[in-house]
C-alpha cells in the first residue's frame, strides 16, 4: 500500500514540475466530469490549461461525447504568475517585467526580451494614442489599456492629464454612453436591475471588494445633452469612478460604479437589438424607491455605514428627492446639484476681487430655475450669510431667479399654483419682467448665471428657450450696469451654451469675467490670450471623495461643500487670473484635491461629522500619504 502512495505522489510531484515548465501559473481550470472518469480524459484536460488554452478544447470521455457539451463546475486555485499574471489588470507590468521576475514568476518566453522603464511605455501609449483621430475611439483605447494593465492606464493619465481627461469624461463619455451597447466588452462595475429586488444583498456579496470607499449610482435617466439612455448610463459612472483615482487619489479598489437598471423610456434604445439593459418602461414610484432604498441600506450593510454614496445622472427631481431622502442616515452627494453649486460658489469667490465691494453687494441673476439652479442659489446664500453674519432671508435678497415664464416675484407666486417650492424664497416684491433682457435692466445684476438644465426651459413659448440665451444686447447691458460683469454660461452640452466666451468679451469690451460650463478654446483678445476656465466639478469631489475618506466622514452638509469651493477659489495663481481664468489650470487638479481633502477632513472632525477616535497631526501629510501612486512596485517571491 505504501508503494502504491508513493507511486501516486511522485506522478502528481511530475505532474506539477511538468506545468511549472510549461510557464503557466498554477492554476486548474475545467478538467470537469470527462477527466475524471479516465486517465486519457485527466491528462489532455490537464495539457490543455497548462498551456493556458480555453475551455473549450474538444475532449471526450469513454463514452465519445464532447466534454465541452457536459455540464462541469468551473474552479480556480491559482498563484499569480506566467500567462495569469499578464492577463491580470491589476497586477501586470507589461514590458516592465525584470528579468529577475521574468525569471520568479515564469514569465520568460511570454514577453518579448526588452526590458521598457515605464516612462517609456507611457510615451509608446501615448504616441499610440494619438494617432486615433476619433475621441470615442480613443476613449475604448484606453478603456482597453486599463483592463490590460491598470496602474500604466492612470500614470498615462497623470502625466498627460489636461490632454486625457475630455476623452475619459465629458464631452466624450456622453457619446461613449450614447454607444454603450455596441462598445460593450468587459464588465466594470456592478448592474442592479428591477428584477433582483428582494436579493440585492446576495448581488452585493458578488463584489470581490470588501473595503470600497466611495460608490458611484446612477440610473441613467438624464445623460447630458441626450437624456433617458438606462442602462448605458454606466458608462458615466466608470468614468467618474476613475477620476476619483486619477484626481482625487483613491485607489482604483476603493470604488465602485452600480447601474440601478429600472428600464428605459428610450424607444429606440428598446428596439435596439445591442441595447444591454432591460427591455422595459421605466418603472417609478412605489417599485422604484423600494428598490432604492434596498441598494442603500445593502450597500451600507456591504461596505459599511460609512461609504460614499454618489448619485450620478439621474433626473434633477430624482436626484433633489433622493438627496433629501438619504442625506439624513448616509453619506450621500449629488454631483449634479451639490458639485456644481460647490463649483460655482468657487467661480464666485474667485472672481470677487475683481467685480469690487463685499459678497452681500453683489446681485446674481440665475436663468434657469431648476434644482440645479436652486441648489446652487441655497448654497451661495448660506456662505453669504455666515460670511457677513446676517440671516438667511437677508442674504437671498440679492439673489433672482427668472425661469420659463419670466422673472420669479412674489406676484407669480400669489397667482401660480404650480410654483415649485425651491422658487419661493426667491421670489421677490417687485415688478415682473418678460425676458432675461428686462431682468437685466431691472435688475441691474454684478453677475448672470445660466444652468438651464431642465427640457421645459427649451420649450416653445418659454423665456429661456434660445441657445444663445445671453445675446449681444443682453451683454451690452451687463457691461452697462457693472465695471467687470461675471457672465457664468453652465448650460450644458457646449450646443446649449448660453454664449460663448468669445462672444462675452466681444459684447463687453473686454470687460467681463467668463466661466463656462465646457472647455473654451482661447482666443487672442486685445493683444492678450484669453482661456476662461471650465466650471467643472472635477475641481470639488475628488478633493471632497478623499476627505471624506480619510476623516471617515459620517454625512455631507453644505460646510463642507463651501470648504472645498474656498479651497478652489484660492487655489488660481496671478497667471491664472490674467489669462482670464478663475481656476488652475486642470493638470494641477491632483494638488487642489489634496488641499480640499484636508480642509473637508479637518472641517468635518471639528463638526463632529467624522468617525476618527483622534486628530491626525497634519491633514495635509495624510491625504496625499492616502493618494493612490500608479507607479509599479517590485514583485518579491
Amino acid at each position: 500500500m505504501a508503494t502504491r502512495r508513493d507511486g501516486v505522489a511522485r506522478a502528481v510531484a511530475r505532474a506539477v514540475r511538468s506545468r511549472a515548465m510549461c510557464g503557466a501559473m498554477t492554476v486548474t481550470r475545467g478538467a470537469g466530469e470527462a477527466g475524471r472518469e479516465d486517465a486519457r480524459g485527466t491528462t489532455r484536460a490537464f495539457r490543455a490549461t497548462a498551456r493556458g488554452e480555453r475551455d473549450e478544447v474538444e475532449l471526450e470521455d469513454a463514452r465519445g461525447e464532447s466534454a465541452t457539451r457536459r455540464p462541469m463546475v468551473p474552479w480556480t486555485r491559482q498563484v499569480v504568475s506566467g500567462v495569469e499574471l499578464l492577463r491580470s489588470g491589476k497586477y501586470n507590468k507589461g514590458m516592465s517585467f525584470t528579468r529577475d521576475e521574468r525569471d520568479r514568476l515564469n514569465l520568460r518566453g511570454l514577453l518579448p526580451p526588452a526590458v521598457f522603464d515605464q516612462s517609456v511605455q507611457v510615451e509608446r501609449v501615448i504616441e499610440r494614442l494619438r494617432r486615433v483621430t476619433n475621441d470615442v475611439e480613443k476613449h475604448a483605447w484606453l478603456a482597453s489599456l486599463y483592463e490590460r494593465n491598470e496602474r500604466l492606464f492612470y500614470r498615462v493619465v497623470k502625466d498627460h492629464l489636461e490632454e486625457l481627461l475630455p476623452i475619459l469624461s465629458a464631452p466624450t463619455v456622453w457619446q461613449v454612453c450614447a454607444e454603450f451597447g455596441l462598445m460593450y466588452r468587459r464588465p466594470r462595475g456592478l448592474y442592479i436591475s428591477i428584477k433582483d429586488r428582494g436579493s440585492v444583498y446576495r448581488l452585493l456579496k458578488n463584489w470581490p471588494v470588501r473595503d470600497v470607499k466611495a460608490i458611484v449610482l446612477t440610473d441613467g435617466q438624464r445623460v447630458t445633452g441626450l437624456g433617458d439612455l438606462g442602462v448605458q448610463g454606466m458608462g458615466t459612472a466608470v468614468g467618474k469612478s476613475t477620476l476619483f483615482t486619477a484626481l482625487g487619489g483613491l485607489d482604483p479598489a476603493d470604488v465602485l460604479p452600480i447601474c440601478i437598471d429600472v428600464g428605459t423610456d428610450n424607444q429606440a434604445l428598446l428596439e435596439d437589438k445591442f441595447y444591454i439593459g432591460l427591455r422595459q418602461k421605466r418603472t417609478g414610484g412605489e417599485e422604484y424607491d423600494d428598490l432604492l432604498d434596498e441598494v442603500v441600506y445593502g450597500l451600507k450593510r456591504r461596505f459599511g455605514p460609512r461609504v460614499l454614496l454618489c448619485f450620478e445622472e439621474f433626473s434633477n427631481k430624482n436626484a433633489k428627492r433622493l438627496l433629501d431622502r438619504y442625506n439624513s442616515n448616509s453619506v450621500a452627494y449629488c454631483d449634479d446639484l451639490q458639485g456644481i453649486a460647490a463649483t460655482t460658489l468657487a467661480a464666485i469667490i474667485s472672481a470677487l476681487p475683481q467685480m469690487g465691494g463685499s459678497l452681500r453687494e453683489q446681485r446674481f441673476l440665475f436663468a434657469g430655475a431648476g434644482e440645479t439652479g436652486a441648489h446652487t442659489a441655497d448654497l451661495l446664500a448660506t456662505y453669504i450669510s455666515q460670511q457677513h453674519g446676517i440671516s438667511l432671508p437677508e442674504a437671498r435678497e440679492n439673489i433672482y431667479f427668472i425661469d420659463r415664464k419670466g422673472l420669479v416675484t412674489r406676484d407669480r407666486a400669489q397667482r401660480e399654483d404650480d410654483l415649485e417650492i425651491h422658487k419661493l424664497p426667491y421670489a421677490h416684491d417687485m415688478e415682473g419682467a418678460a425676458s432675461v433682457r428686462e431682468s437685466v435692466e431691472l435688475i441691474k445684476p454684478t453677475a448672470l448665471i445660466g444652468v438651464r438644465r431642465h427640457r421645459f426651459s427649451f420649450f416653445e413659448g418659454s423665456v429661456l428657450k434660445d441657445e444663445k440665451l445671453f445675446t449681444e444686447d443682453v451683454l451690452r447691458a451687463m457691461a452697462k450696469h457693472s465695471e467687470k460683469p461675471l457672465i457664468m454660461a453652465l448650460s450644458r452640452p457646449s450646443a446649449l451654451h448660453e454664449c460663448t466666451a468669445k462672444e462675452a468679451y466681444e459684447a463687453t469690451n473686454g470687460k467681463c469675467i467668463f466661466v463656462g460650463g465646457c472647455k473654451s478654446t482661447p482666443f487672442e483678445y486685445d493683444g492678450r490670450e484669453i482661456a476662461p476656465s471650465e466650471c467643472s466639478t472635477e475641481y470639488v469631489f475628488p478633493g471632497l471623495g478623499l476627505g471624506l475618506t480619510i476623516a471617515e466622514g459620517t454625512r455631507v452638509r453644505d460646510s463642507l461643500l463651501m470648504e472645498a469651493a474656498e479651497v478652489v477659489a484660492n487655489s488660481a495663481t496671478p497667471d491664472d487670473i490674467a489669462r482670464g481664468a478663475v481656476f488652475p489650470r486642470k493638470r494641477h487638479i491632483p494638488d487642489v484635491s489634496a488641499r480640499v481633502a484636508a480642509r473637508v477632513a479637518g472641517k468635518a472632525f471639528a463638526s463632529g461629522l467624522s468617525a476618527l477616535p483622534g486628530k491626525p497631526m497634519d491633514w495635509l501629510r495624510l491625504a496625499k500619504s492616502w493618494m493612490f501612486d500608479p507607479t509599479y512596485r517590485p514583485y518579491t517571491p
